[in-house]
């Protein structure tokens, strides 16, 4: 081969392999809102199409786009060694010819195969996709006859290499959650919680979101108006389940709205307290599984036109009450109407970063508890078996502890601040000193718990 073919063919292969590889890297790195947004700024129905099809297929596309460059890369590797043994007047390259030869023509695929490509794909991906979106195309359609053979020796590496199979959509939760923790310390702490949260959405459950059994609050169906009154202006609640002896039969949903157009009617006037029957003004009671997901709750509830569910355990009894308003916090965080005061807070953790003590409420979940604890550096362990820290005093101790005991468990002192006939209710956390006996800790937690009650009887 000449002297002037081989340095032809070298500078071709050269620039073919650095703009295939900027294009290739480009449909890796891109995002596929970002291509969009920009096709569609460009305002071309064409341009749309094309990139519709490539979003469609990224991975395919960039695939396609490697076979010529690598076609490309080795036309230059080949026409290096040559160009060389053109250089030295050889009629054959030799074993000098093919060293240096693939020497440099390493070293120049690097900075301009690799080193320049990866900064047009970092700093322009989405504009060099819309601008070369034709050839893109018409690469992917061109090399369709050998896609089916990529694609299978593909799915073969994977099976080999033990990758089970990720659908699209997790596919999409693992990149948005690497893309939250990459961007830890850049990302406000607000936005971050909040697309965790939404990243969640799917697999977050009803059971994991619901007012417990045991805080909610209910009408009996036999209450008379005096009674409803009472308890709506009390509970400050628009929305209140009606039952029939306990939780486990809801008859219906009270409506506040619908008591106050009842008050209006023609049929509150004269003696309303004799003519109210509470079930004539019920609304239909949704129910739903523990283990349905608030993605689907919520389609659910939209779709019903309610704003208010019970929680049916797999026994079929009452579990719990579930609100969109519980859907909506779970993403934005907790939200206050004007009938809760600050303390009302059932969730809140106290933490005291100099002594490296906790006191929180038992029914916290124990992951907002570790992420609270983490500040003092402590931890609870997490197990199928509960989700509270409650659950976990409960689970540990194999029985319901009383006001002042205390559970020592992996370097962590629990003392039981707080407690009820049925449950653990407030509790305070700090790592275990070795100095103090079980004894003198067990004595000081119940003198803390004991506090309130000796206060009243003195002021009594």
């Amino acid at each position: 081969m000449t002297l002037t073919a081989s340095l032809l063919i070298f500078c071709i292969g050269l620039a073919a392999s650095a703009f295939l590889a900027a294009l290739q890297m480009s449909l890796r790195w891109s995002g596929r809102g970002a291509l969009e947004a920009l096709a569609d700024r460009k305002g071309s129905p064409k341009l749309r199409a094309r990139i519709d099809a490539i979003v469609g297929d990224l991975n395919g596309h960039a695939a396609a786009v490697a076979l010529p460059r690598t076609i490309a890369t080795l036309l230059v590797a080949v026409s290096a060694v040559f160009l060389v043994a053109a250089m030295k007047q050889a009629d054959h390259p030799g074993v000098v010819s093919v060293v240096v030869g693939t020497l440099g023509a390493g070293v120049l695929l690097w900075l301009l195969a690799v080193v320049v490509p990866q900064s047009v794909s970092s700093h322009a991906a989405e504009r060099t996709i819309c601008r070369w979106s034709g050839l893109i195309r018409a690469v992917y359609v061109a090399v369709a006859p050998v896609r089916g053979a990529v694609d299978l020796l593909d799915e073969i590496v994977r099976r080999l290499a033990g990758e089970s199979d990720i659908d699209e959509d997790e596919a999409l939760e693992a990149g948005l959650r690497s893309v939250v923790e990459e961007g830890e310390g850049r990302i406000d702490d607000n936005a971050r919680e909040m697309i965790e949260a939404v990243v969640d959405f799917a697999t977050t459950t009803v059971e994991q979101i619901m007012t417990p059994r045991t805080e909610v609050t209910s009408l009996e169906h036999t209450d008379d108006l005096d009674a409803v009154m009472a308890f709506l202006s009390t509970a400050g609640h628009s929305r209140v389940p009606i039952h029939r002896d306990n939780l486990d039969h809801v008859e219906g949903i009270l409506y506040a709205k619908d008591l106050l157009h009842w008050l209006a009617s023609d049929e509150a006037k004269g003696d309303a307290q004799s003519s109210f029957r509470l079930s004539a003004i019920l609304r239909p009671v949704t129910f739903v599984p523990e283990t349905k997901t608030i993605r689907e709750l919520l389609a659910e509830l939209m779709a019903n036109r309610v704003h208010i569910a019970m929680v049916a355990d797999e026994y079929g009894g009452t579990s719990g009450l579930v609100t969109i308003e519980d859907i909506v916090e779970e993403i934005f965080g907790e939200i206050r109407d004007e009938y809760e005061l600050e303390d009302e807070d059932t969730d809140s953790v106290d933490i005291d970063s100099e002594r490296r003590v906790a006191v929180m409420e038992a029914r916290t979940e124990i992951d907002d508890a570790n992420d609270r604890l983490d500040t003092i550096g402590l931890e609870l362990p997490e197990h199928e078996d509960y989700d509270t820290v409650g659950g976990f005093v409960t689970v540990t101790l194999g029985r319901i502890p009383a006001a002042g005991e205390v559970l020592r468990h992996e370097g962590v002192l629990v003392t039981v601040l707080e407690a009820e006939a049925t449950r653990v209710t407030k509790v305070r956390i700090e790592p275990v000193d070795s100095g103090d006996s079980a004894a003198t800790r067990t004595e000081a937690a119940r003198e803390t718990a004991n506090e309130p009650d000796r206060a009243s009887r003195e002021s009594a």
